[in-house]
């Protein structure tokens, strides 16, 4: 009989083979009409999700795509990811760092800003899922906000990091104090509809 830790840990493999092959296959899905990368296309964002929700039991899993568009692949705890050990080949800069929030909900923790402020003059761009049609975007060229889409609810909204770095958010009012993050009026909101 198969232990608990057996069939994670072939399903980790199981989700690294995938993604990476769902990458090197990316010409059988890139969409060449829209004006972006394969690594921020809806086909794999969906992969990344459903490896991350259904292969692995709402575990975070993380994608990096370097310079020579070579795809990398961890998968973590319900809360946090990384590398273990440093990627053998990986040439910077990073083109992007994809990462999921399997709980549901597009955010960077402090963790996540953390990661982009110390790799910020060596990634390019960085997307964190929250689920179908639901993903913040960060790029370096404006480091302190993330723009965060929900689709599938038909808003954008953006979370910002100050000079101090601390978390702002842009209106939709929400925190992450909270796991998942919890909505709520902020006073500003509150004085807007006075």
């Amino acid at each position: 009989m198969i232990t608990y830790e057996e069939e994670m840990n072939n399903r980790r493999d199981y989700v690294k083979f995938s993604l990476e092959d769902t990458w090197a296959r990316r010409q059988l899905w890139e969409n060449e009409e829209t004006n972006l990368e394969p690594f921020a296309q809806q086909p794999f964002f969906d992969t990344i999700w459903e490896m991350s929700t259904t292969i692995l039991p709402n575990l975070e899993v993380q994608v990096v795509i370097d310079d020579n568009d070579n795809c990398f692949v961890s998968s973590g705890s319900s809360g946090f990811v990384s590398f273990m050990q440093e990627p053998a080949g990986l040439k910077l800069p990073i083109k992007c760092w994809i990462h999921t929030h399997p709980f549901g909900r597009a955010y960077f923790s402090g963790t996540d800003w953390n990661t982009v402020n110390i790799w910020q003059k060596n990634m390019k761009e960085a997307y964190v899922l929250g689920g179908y049609e639901h993903f913040g975007f960060w790029q370096n060229t404006d480091p302190n906000v993330l723009t965060i889409q929900e689709s599938n609810l038909g808003y954008q909204y953006e979370q910002y990091q100050d000079e101090n770095k601390n978390n702002i958010y842009g209106c939709s009012c929400w925190t992450d104090s909270g796991v998942p993050p919890v909505t709520y009026t902020c006073e500003n909101c509150l004085e807007e509809e006075e």
